[in-house]
């Protein structure tokens, strides 16, 4: 048993023993009288292709969180493809019950409007990357632009400053010169990311800009830009983000660009329609994707999807299914 899983077992034999308050389902156990809440979330995929089925027990996580005077923390553990089963032209079956550190840091707060965080976070590049947890997404799957263009997680400092007055904004500064946390559970196995972000706007309307420079698997170095919109009504939801990377002493430049539109038709009932177009970074492959769904949530804490996706390849249009619990 790893030093991960040998944690995770004492939090849940603790939580077993120590008196906890009364539990609100999606809230998380209030560990005594202690800051620390313990949750987690589990979801289930199902993938239909032209030449292939998968079902997925996808993310099996558990969340210890809190804070206490100017201190807040995170730390999530998370098995991925828990239990793996394809049928079709390729037959597999597998299973993992291996923890990983997706997420472990701290924040420490200067007054309302300035913070420090240290750890492994999730990057602050566009809008979409600060949602990890499947049943807080609109959709099940994710745009290319959030897996191909940038690394997802970030072991190190970002440091971030609020504005809140007559011209609101938020500017932070992103700094990793370490090995990853984890090093494995990340979409790049990255040693070096600097970057910095700009937020301009409200809450009905906010522009993102950003851009950074990574290093990963220790031979590889990429720049990237990223602009960004995000409009939120009662009736709808609109979310735009475009990325431009180039790998270092090449010419080649890799975009990608997707906007999104969510219609809140009904109380726990949501249509979503996306569209997307990409230059793969490395291969410079072109695609072109459009995607329709429907979210239900019948609480909160509890998200059912449906979606489709079609692309300019026909043998990549898929249908996909999820449940997804937030404890």
């Amino acid at each position: 048993m790893n030093t991960i899983n040998r944690l995770i077992c004492a939090v849940v034999l603790a939580c077993t023993v120590i008196q906890a308050e009364e539990y609100t389902f999606g809230d998380g156990w209030q560990v005594a009288d202690s800051p620390l809440i313990i949750g987690g979330y589990v979801s289930s995929v199902y993938v239909a292709e032209k030449n292939k089925r998968t079902l997925d027990i996808d993310d099996v996580a558990l969340l210890a969180y809190g804070e206490f005077d100017n201190f807040d923390f995170l730390a999530e553990f998370e098995a991925a493809d828990v239990y793996k089963k394809e049928t079709g032209f390729y037959r597999d079956e597998s299973s993992s019950t291996t923890f990983h550190t997706e997420r472990l840091y701290g924040d420490y707060y200067f007054g309302d409007n300035k913070r420090l965080r240290f750890g492994k976070f999730n990057s602050d590049i566009g809008f979409w990357n600060q949602m990890p947890i499947n049943v807080l997404r609109d959709t099940t799957s994710s745009p290319h632009l959030v897996s191909d263009f940038f690394p997802k997680l970030t072991t190190g400092l970002h440091y971030e400053s609020r504005e809140k007055d007559d011209f609101p904004y938020r500017v932070s500064v992103t700094l990793q010169h370490n090995n990853d946390l984890d090093r494995g559970y990340n979409n790049f196995s990255v040693d070096r990311h600097y970057g910095v972000a700009c937020d301009i706007g409200g809450q009905e309307r906010l522009w993102r800009f950003g851009g950074g420079y990574f290093r990963y698997e220790s031979l590889h170095e990429a720049f990237y830009l990223l602009a960004a919109l995000k409009m939120e009504k009662k009736e709808w939801n609109f979310l735009f983000e475009s990325i431009l990377r180039q790998e270092r002493d090449e010419r080649n430049i890799s975009y990608d660009a997707y906007a999104q539109g969510v219609w809140h038709f009904k109380a726990k009932h949501d249509l979503i329609f996306r569209t997307e177009v990409e230059k793969a970074p490395i291969t410079q492959m072109h695609d072109g994707s459009a995607l329709v769904g429907y979210t239900y949530r019948p609480l909160s804490n509890v998200a059912l999807k449906g979606e489709f996706e079609a692309h300019q390849e026909s043998l990549l249009n898929r249908w996909l299914f999820s449940l997804s619990v937030l404890f």
